[in-house]
């Protein structure tokens, strides 16, 4: 093996040990996740939000595809995030009031 080769591939270690140290300290950003799923789950079986599937079936959105959906707190309120995807193939993304269903700002194509 060459040595600029055997360089390169301690660099690529040290980098790797480095990066997985962070991700063991921070407690890792996949970590999160579950917690934010659980939450949502909590509030809609607690009927504080509307299913997403309930928001879905709102005149405007159906025959739209999901791209992504997030729940996410905004100054108090809790707010769906919907990343669609139209029959002409254009992208939207639009916001909702999580516990109303009632369409918020954004609601322009990106």
């Amino acid at each position: 093996m060459s040595e600029s080769r055997a360089t390169g591939l301690s660099w690529l270690f040290v980098a790797l040990a480095l990066g997985s140290a962070v991700v063991l300290f921070l407690g890792g950003g996949a970590a999160a996740l579950p917690g934010d799923h659980d939450e949502a789950h909590e509030l809609r079986h607690a009927g504080n939000i509307i299913p997403l599937s309930e928001l879905m079936g709102r005149p405007e959105l159906v025959g739209q595809r999901v791209l992504e959906a997030e729940l996410e707190r905004e100054d108090g309120h809790v707010i769906y995030e919907l990343e669609l995807l139209d029959d002409a193939g254009r992208v939207h993304e639009r916001y909702y009031d999580a516990v109303t269903g009632q369409p918020l700002r954004g609601s322009g194509e990106d």
